[in-house]
């Protein structure tokens, strides 16, 4: 019987590292398992609980627009505050922008505008016209010019 015990210990010995490491791992996943289950047993129902506050005590003042909306309410946002900034003019809308930094070239402005005459007007009009008929014609270029003088 003494050598059954000896050969036992021996055959324990050998094994002893693959008993250990497969006892470890036994342990670590029983313990995964068991905060799993723990997490699981808490968490979904204050969860659920939670969801359910939230939708029961949802502000009615919450209000969610479309993209599009914002997009038109920016862009008017934008033409009645700042696009003046960039352009340098005052832009035909609803809203004046009161305090503007160039308040001497607006009296000036205003004043010529009144002090000009309907014939003024129409003279002015009609050079701009011409202006941008004469911006429409091409140009001719050096090699059209010499085209024409060979012919």
């Amino acid at each position: 019987m003494s050598q059954e015990k000896v050969d036992r210990y021996k055959e324990e010995k050998k094994n002893r590292e693959k008993n250990m490491k497969k006892a470890k791992i036994k342990k670590v996943l029983l313990a995964f398992l068991a905060a799993l289950i723990i997490g699981a047993a808490i968490g979904i129902p204050l969860g659920r609980w939670i969801y359910n506050y939230q939708e029961t005590h949802k502000s009615k003042e919450d209000t969610f627009i479309s993209s599009h909306d914002y997009t038109d309410w920016f862009n008017q946002f934008w033409v009645d505050n700042y696009a003046d900034l960039y352009t340098g003019a005052e832009l035909a809308t609803d809203q004046k922008t009161e305090g503007t930094t160039d308040g001497a070239t607006e009296a000036a402005t205003d004043k010529t505008t009144e002090g000009t005459s309907t014939e003024d007007k129409s003279t002015e009009a009609a050079s701009t016209e011409e202006k941008s008929s004469e911006a429409s014609v091409p140009e001719t270029t050096p090699e059209d010019t010499g085209n024409n003088d060979a012919q």
